[in-house]
């Protein structure tokens, strides 16, 4: 096989738009924290690709067992021999180093956010918690918050408060986003005896516990808001689309469907965007006003 099929087969192992959606959660933190187009902007963007790309990818190699028995990860590049075990864990790991490394030229604090991120993801989610409990997910939370408590601590230079809520939010978020995919694949997951919430648990409960956690998200965005001076937009922006999250998923409670449960999780991901997008916004035209007065 070519280097061009190889890099191909590395780029598909990052997944390139959870990549790209975590690191909307990143910048955006880091903006959101006073954050300048400037070279942490850059060095960030190798971090992420880096800590994120990677971990993700190490993952991959790591669940290759997993895969081969799921029909939607049979053409991973791993599990259908397009890289081998071996080597895709050296690209892997090269990959993670990198984010380590870039983290690190940021501040210490970027770095712990970067190592926290791959030790709950490989280790706590993907080696223990996602094969032995049904709630795996929300040790897997913990990761998915990390790159916006690294841009914010690339911005700020330190994990405070602000920082916290916002991978919070983000932590918040992914029941809705992970369960409802989860749904959609159940008999996937069964087949590889993954025991994902929604293979499990009945579907009354799953539906609560993504009720409670949407609330939870609603209020960390009100809670940053009121922490910060500023993040009202961005609050307003998470509670409107978290009512419309509510009527959706209580629609699919009175009528589970798997259509119902792959439009749910295509509605979560412009939920978190949004979010993220809008916090920026926020501190330019509100948090700066505020600070001048």
């Amino acid at each position: 096989m070519n280097i061009s099929s190889k890099l191909k087969a590395i780029m598909v192992m990052t997944k390139p738009m959870q990549l790209m959606l975590l690191s909307i959660t990143m910048y955006g933190a880091y903006f959101a924290a006073g954050g300048l187009p400037n070279l942490n902007a850059l060095l960030l963007a190798v971090a992420a690709f880096g800590g994120i790309g990677g971990v993700t990818a190490l993952n991959m190699v790591i669940e290759n067992d997993i895969d081969s028995l799921m029909e939607r990860t049979r053409s991973r590049p791993v599990p259908s021999g397009i890289l081998g075990k071996g080597e895709a864990a050296v690209y892997s790991v090269l990959l993670t180093l990198i984010g380590v490394l870039a983290a690190g030229l940021i501040n210490r604090y970027v770095a712990v956010a970067v190592l926290a991120g791959l030790f709950f993801d490989t280790i706590m989610y993907t080696d223990i918690a996602k094969r032995s409990t049904p709630l795996n997910i929300l040790l897997g939370g913990v990761a998915g918050g990390m790159p916006a408590l690294g841009g914010w601590a690339a911005a700020r230079g330190a994990i405070d408060v602000g920082g916290l809520i916002l991978s919070g939010i983000v932590m918040a978020w992914i029941p809705m986003h992970i369960w409802f995919i989860s749904y959609y694949y159940k008999s996937d997951y069964a087949r590889a005896g993954i025991p994902m919430a929604p293979v499990l648990m009945p579907v009354r409960d799953v539906v609560r516990l993504v009720k409670a956690s949407l609330a939870v998200m609603v209020a960390l965005a009100w809670a940053f808001a009121f922490t910060q001076g500023y993040g009202v937009l961005a609050a307003l922006v998470v509670t409107l689309l978290s009512i419309l999250a509510y009527a959706r998923i209580s629609r699919f409670a009175a009528e589970p469907s798997r259509t119902a449960a792959r439009g749910i999780f295509k509605f979560a991901s412009p939920i978190i965007a949004a979010v993220f997008l809008a916090l920026p916004v926020d501190y330019w035209l509100i948090g700066r006003m505020v600070a001048a007065l």
